[in-house]
């Protein structure tokens, strides 16, 4: 468990699959939700709890964001590690645009960088954003991301068509918190 100034992020656990179903079942369409064919999923409460309850959750790389008093905000972590590139995926759902657009969204992004860059010693992280995911896109700007393209019109959700930008951010251009860097290396224990 790491505790910042707004956050306390924590590896997420099978009780947790009802906070991660209402960001599937949520309003706005997330890119970090999609399959790997880039189509939106609608997994059953069971289905995410198993998930949880995985191997890549238990090698702590799938964490819980809660906010101050103690709810679940969001989550975040990395998949698809590659050590040989160092390479991996990050990703970011938050249950409210108020927690994405504050600084506990900026300390979650933080954290996640720094598992990369100082506990996995990845090289480059990348994420995709849907084009009207634009809490997420300023997020993404002001922590050391930088957009590298869009795919127009690449995924059709909810009744419309949506470009697919991928951000991308280099070990060098990555904005670490100080306060969280001490206490990050407690959940690898």
């Amino acid at each position: 468990m790491v505790v910042g100034q707004h956050t306390v992020i924590r590896t997420a656990e099978r009780d947790d699959a009802r906070f991660l179903r209402a960001a599937y079942l949520g309003p706005v369409p997330r890119a970090s939700l999609l399959d790997a064919r880039k189509e939106p999923v609608q997994p059953t409460r069971d289905e995410l709890e198993e998930l949880l309850g995985s191997k890549e959750n238990a090698r702590g790389l799938f964490y819980a964001v809660e906010d101050r008093d103690g709810g679940v905000a969001g989550f975040c972590g990395l998949r698809g590690v590659n050590q040989e590139a160092l390479f991996a995926e990050v990703f970011f759902l938050f249950l409210s645009p108020e927690m994405e657009a504050g600084e506990g969204g900026c300390e979650a992004v933080r954290f996640v960088l720094g598992q990369a860059f100082d506990r996995l010693h990845l090289a480059k992280v990348t994420i995709l954003a849907l084009d009207i995911e634009t809490g997420l896109s300023a997020l993404l700007s002001k922590t050391g991301f930088v957009c590298e393209g869009a795919q127009r019109q690449a995924v059709y959700m909810r009744g419309g068509w949506h470009d697919v930008q991928t951000w991308t951010c280099f070990r060098g251009d990555a904005v670490v918190s100080d306060n969280l860097q001490g206490e990050r290396h407690a959940l690898q224990d």
